[in-house]
């Protein structure tokens, strides 16, 4: 039976990024393995270039046994909450090194590849430039999936007062430029604006519900659709 790894850039447990790999995964009917970056020990390309030609990373941490499952897997999904607009920093590192397998050989050349990726601002685009790493990597992509998650000022502990909140900062915004963002439809069933609310001097909003991807249905189905997609082209290519 083919392998399917699913990689998270996520160290949130049971996170919405997780749900996408795995909903990808469980829809695939492959045998499957999961990887939580944040549990192990993957730092960045040290930029040394020993790996050209044997195509093989010297740096001793946990990249070494976690290539080889990426080398035995005949699918993987990457996936990662959105930071700052950009991929996380775990997923970042792990994309670093996987570059040690393209030198010369492609040696991840012919595997099929997915992407998820979970935020507010800039997830399309994270789906987006991992789709394009598998690629490059001479994957054949299956497909991506991006999903909105909860801002981590939801979690923080301060940021239904805070000042700098992502939702009171654009609320300030709004005030000084006299336009709508529409964050009322953004956060609408989420986070409630209370009456006492000053964005200036009182910020003052309430948190009424996490973020999931179980409440984007639309979202579950594109990544389910990933997975079936996946398993179709393994059992071509394996002719099972």
């Amino acid at each position: 039976m083919p392998k399917i790894l699913g990689i998270s850039g996520s160290a949130i447990e049971n996170s919405n990024t997780e749900l996408l790999i795995k909903a990808i995964m469980d829809a695939s009917g492959l045998d499957q393995e999961f990887i939580k970056l944040s549990d192990i020990n993957v730092g960045p390309c040290r930029q040394c270039r020993k790996c050209a030609y044997t195509n093989e990373c010297i740096v001793e941490d946990d990249f070494k046994w976690l290539s080889k499952k990426v080398m035995d897997a005949d699918a993987i999904v990457l996936g990662s909450p959105t930071i700052y607009r950009l991929p996380s920093a775990f997923i970042k590192a792990f994309v670093e090194r996987l570059y040690s397998k393209r030198h010369v050989k492609q040696l991840l050349q012919g595997k099929i590849g997915a992407a998820a990726a979970v935020g507010w601002m800039g997830e399309e685009f994270v789906c987006e430039w991992l789709h394009d790493v598998l690629e490059i990597a001479g994957m054949e992509v299956a497909g991506g999936v991006f999903a909105n998650g909860t801002p981590g000022c939801f979690v923080c502990g301060p940021g239904e007062t805070c000042l700098y909140s992502i939702w009171n900062s654009a609320k300030m915004a709004e005030k000084i430029l006299g336009e709508s963002f529409g964050l009322e439809n953004i956060y609408e069933g989420y986070l409630e604006e209370l009456p006492d609310n000053d964005p200036f001097n009182n910020p003052s909003y309430r948190v009424l519900e996490y973020i999931s991807v179980r409440d984007q249905p639309e979202k579950l189905a594109e990544a389910k659709n990933i997975g079936e997609i996946i398993k179709d082209k393994l059992m071509e290519k394996n002719k099972i």
